[in-house]
């Protein structure tokens, strides 16, 4: 088995194994030399328990021809030969075993009028309650205590997670989610609103963004999406991208348009709004969604 990490740090190959959202698990990214000039992007990816390379862009490589791109004054055969290991396996995290049912928040209620003032007071549509399914908690909840709670679920359906919104500024998170041991599915690969979207899909930051736009929209909770996520939106037919207006969140925006525009499908960035989605007017949220066919 080739030791790939010992070879990149005694050859001087720079890589990543996490913190990144390219990054994904059994894989070690590296910059693709192929479709870029190989010194950014981190999109070509090692498998570390198969062996193979593989592009998110340009698609799959030889480990051969990688290496005689990046060192070209060296034998590849020699390389090769000097790190591979019969003895060498790469280390395996060891996972918790997740519950089968996630565990709720405690003392889930229905929404109290304070709760009901606030989705008023931002103006969300009626019917959001029924539409998302929200429930409340009140003071005797802990660290869950008074927030507005969002259940999320996989594209079956099945719940795997809480979302909790504050009502009051002063206490923080303003979003509380289901610690990761405590959901009943990988936490990289949940999407809010994923069970009601069909063959187009709006993607956007967060759970309030979703609940302006509606059934359609789905939240990668925050720009920091990850490449779990992005296996999921890649199989729509059509990708509408909608993050914040600032500067970093557009830069994110066009790095997972660009990681998914080489899979079929349209991938298009819906820019040029000087608010965030959850802070529209309905009336310019429904317009929206109503040109993009959603």
């Amino acid at each position: 088995m080739l030791d790939f990490i010992r070879l990149c740090k005694e050859q001087n190959i720079q890589y990543l194994e996490s913190g990144h959202h390219h990054s994904h698990e059994g894989w070690v990214q590296i910059n693709c030399p192929f479709c870029t000039d190989g010194t950014h992007g981190w999109h070509l990816g090692y498998s570390l328990e198969r062996g193979n390379m593989n592009c998110w862009r340009c698609g799959s490589h030889s480990i051969y021809d990688y290496f005689k791109i990046v060192l070209p004054n060296k034998s590849v055969k020699q390389i090769l030969n000097q790190y591979n290991d019969a003895t060498f396996l790469p280390e395996k995290k060891m996972m918790k075993p997740r519950t089968k049912k996630a565990k709720r928040p405690p003392g889930l209620t229905s929404l109290y009028p304070v709760h009901e003032k606030y989705l008023k007071d931002n103006k969300f549509k009626k019917g959001i309650i029924k539409e998302w399914d929200l429930q409340a908690t009140s003071g005797t909840s802990g660290e869950w205590c008074w927030r507005i709670i969002a259940p999320i679920s996989d594209r079956a359906g099945v719940v795997t997670g809480y979302a909790g919104r504050a009502l009051q500024k002063e206490i923080r998170p303003r979003w509380k989610f289901t610690r990761n041991e405590e959901m009943s599915a990988d936490p990289k690969r949940m999407l809010y609103g994923i069970d009601r979207v069909q063959d187009r899909v709006l993607i956007v930051e967060g759970v309030s963004d979703v609940w302006r736009m509606g059934a359609g929209a789905v939240a990668v909770f925050g720009i920091d999406w990850n490449v779990e996520q992005a296996f999921i939106l890649k199989d729509f037919s059509h990708r509408f991208i909608l993050f914040d207006p600032e500067r970093e969140a557009q830069k994110r925006a066009r790095e997972l348009a660009e990681w998914m525009a080489v899979f079929p499908g349209e991938t298009e960035i819906i820019s040029g709004f000087e608010t965030d989605p959850g802070e529209m007017s309905q009336n310019q949220a429904d317009e929206i969604k109503k040109e993009l066919g959603i």
